[in-house]
């Protein structure tokens, strides 16, 4: 870690968390888990973020959100968070983490698609 990057801190929604992790392989907990003790203690590195699409393929609406591959740079996980205001500072609102790409046969959902049924209510 570079002493002067930027990072912004993470808040999870524990409710959520767990949701995801029920619903995750082994393998997928062990990532999320490292990935949120990390975000937890350091924030999330900037150069780790990637906007998502406001219109994506596959229909979601990310607008103004961002996702990180896990494990970086380019696992089959990833996580999507929302910039918020948190005690007058910009902190990231852990919206879903998931599989990034299921095959095209799967009917589960990507944690692009659980992170826009949250947003959407």
């Amino acid at each position: 870690m570079a002493d002067k990057e930027l990072r912004l801190p993470a808040r999870f929604d524990e409710e959520w968390w767990e949701a995801d992790l029920a619903r995750s392989s082994l393998a997928g907990q062990q990532a999320a888990e490292e990935a949120r003790k990390e975000y937890e203690s350091h924030g999330v590195a900037r150069h780790e973020l990637r906007p998502c699409e406001a219109e994506a393929r596959d229909g979601t609406d990310l607008e103004r959100c961002f996702k990180v591959y896990l494990p970086p740079p380019a696992g089959r996980f990833g996580m999507v968070f929302r910039p918020d205001v948190v005690d007058r500072q910009i902190a990231l609102r852990y919206l879903a983490f998931g599989v990034r790409r299921h095959p095209p046969d799967s009917h589960s959902e990507t944690v692009y698609q659980i992170a826009h049924r949250r947003l959407s209510g």
